[in-house]
This record gives structure tokens, sequence and C-alpha cells, in this order.
């Protein structure tokens, strides 16, 4: 899920045909671009990954949370989930072995569903999603915490931040929420930012302006912050790997932000990464009784 761009997307801060916002849109997929520039808001999908660590990052228990999402019937059974994955990873000592097909925990029998509808509305309407959610919270946060290097003894602190992406031919920033740890060693303070990803993949685009970003406002960063993938289904860690030079981002900004407003606006993401179309935040648009929206075919 790329729920960062289309927030990004919907942050009416930011100016619709800013050639960085653009350029990040067709960089995702060229269809998706074309919606953008024809005026149209994407609908993101309720994403558990994210929503988990934004409750993380606001304060209150995961048990405080799950209650207010009105899950207290089903508590006894949440914390037998966590105490599974605990004794399962510390039975096979390898990376999320709970995704395993053979770790057995993580469901809801469906006759103690009943009666938590409401509960699960919090939640995207799928049962999936909460055990995504626990997840997230009670171990991958951790996973990423360690494979970011940061041990449990560092002060450390995980925020919610709104970076600015800037390039020194575009006088705007763009307003772009990422997750960063701050990170204390000693008297030295230090700033790690993780993006999420799915199956490592790095987006070169995505990452290169990221790794580029600064505050907000006239704080600089105590450091050049250190970028890391932060893998959203297994935990794993990897660092940046810088593919654009610094030279040469600008022009390709540029580029693609011309190829936004111009077109060809091909439906790569239908043609490459299908999966990730039911993920999209214009799946409304191009998805409709048929496979391809005929906008999309008209591209092929």
């Amino acid at each position: 899920m790329y729920t960062d761009l289309f927030r990004a997307l919907l942050n009416r801060k930011n100016a619709r045909e800013h050639p960085i916002l653009s350029a990040l849109a067709y960089a995702f997929c060229p269809a998706a671009a074309y919606w953008w520039r024809a005026g149209a808001d994407p609908i993101p999908l309720f994403d558990p990954v994210w929503q988990s660590l934004q409750d993380l990052t606001s304060g209150g228990t995961l048990l405080d949370h799950l209650t207010r999402y009105e899950f207290g019937a089903l508590i006894e059974e949440i914390r037998k989930y966590v105490e599974e994955v605990k004794a399962y990873r510390s039975l096979h000592p390898i990376q999320a072995p709970e995704l395993m097909p053979i770790f057995r925990g993580g469901s809801i029998p469906s006759g103690m569903r009943f009666g938590s509808q409401n509960a699960i509305t919090h939640l995207g309407n799928d049962w999936r999603n909460l055990f995504i959610y626990i997840r997230t919270w009670a171990f991958l946060s951790q996973d990423w915490r360690r494979g970011m290097g940061i041990s449990s003894d560092m002060e450390y602190a995980l925020t919610s931040e709104t970076v600015a992406l800037t390039l020194p031919g575009i006088r705007l920033p763009v307003q772009f929420e990422t997750w960063v740890w701050k990170v204390s060693v000693g008297h030295v303070k230090e700033t790690r930012i993780g993006l999420l990803v799915q199956n490592g993949q790095q987006d070169p685009l995505r990452f290169a302006l990221l790794a580029r970003c600064s505050p907000l406002g006239n704080q600089p960063w105590p450091n050049t912050p250190l970028v890391f993938a932060l893998d959203r289904d297994t935990g794993e860690v990897k660092n940046h790997d810088p593919t654009i030079g610094d030279k040469d981002l600008e022009p390709l900004v540029s580029s693609l932000a011309s190829l936004a407003k111009k077109g060809p606006h091909p439906p790569l993401n239908a043609l490459h990464h299908p999966t990730t179309c039911r993920t999209c935040g214009y799946q409304h648009l191009c998805f409709e009784k048929h496979y391809l929206s005929q906008h999309a075919l008209h591209h092929l």
C-alpha cells in the first residue's frame, strides 16, 4: 500500500500541479497520475499497518485502543494470539515465522465474531486487519527498530512526521508524511526515517526524495537522516540503496511531471503488479465490471 503517497495527494496544502507530486504519482502508476491530473481524488483503502503505527505513536496502550475500537469481548483471544506468536518466534528463530502456513494462530472463530461487527468496522470491516494491526504494534515495530540498529537500551521515540520534499529549482515544498525514529546515543541526536515497502522493493524516486527531505519549519535535522525500507509483511529492514544521483533527480522529476501532464498513461500496475491495484486509491475509477476500464484499455 502506498498510503503515504495517497495522503500526500489528499493534503490540501500541496498544490495539485506540483511537479514532485505529479512525478511521484506517475512513478507509482501513469494511470493514477492521469486521474490525479484530471481532478479526481484518491479513495485510499484502510491500511491496518499505518493505523497501528498511528495509534502506537498517539499514546495509550494496545489494550486502550482495542477497547476504544470496541474489541473488549475479544481481548482474551487477542492476548492468546500475542502469546502464540511470542512462543512460535522463540521456537523458530527466523524472520517472521508466524507467516509460515503451519502457524495456526491469528483467527477469530466465526461464532465469537457475533456481536463484534461494529468493532471490526473501525478496522476496515475485514477481520484479517485485526491481526495485522496487533502484529504491527506488538512485533513489527520492534523488528524494524532492531533492524535499524536501535537497541532496546537506546533512548528513542517513534513519531509520525510531516516533512518537506524539495528540489533546488522548485520553490514550494511538498508536504509528505513519514515515520521517523528520533534516537539519542549519549549526547548525540540521530534521525532515522522508515518507509513502508512490500516484498522489500524500494521505489527509487520516493526513496531519493525522502533521503533529501527536511523538517517543516526552521529547525534542521540534527544529522543527515538514515533512510530504511521497512517491509510491512516480514518486518525485514534494508538500508536505502541510492540509485538516483543528486544531479539526476531534478531532471527526472521534471520529465515524469511532464509525462503525468501529457501522457501516455498506461495502467502499468495492472500489467506488471496487479496486486498493487487492489490497494490503489484509484481502483474505483480504473476497475469496473470488467478487468480494465475503457480508459485504461485505450492506453494499452
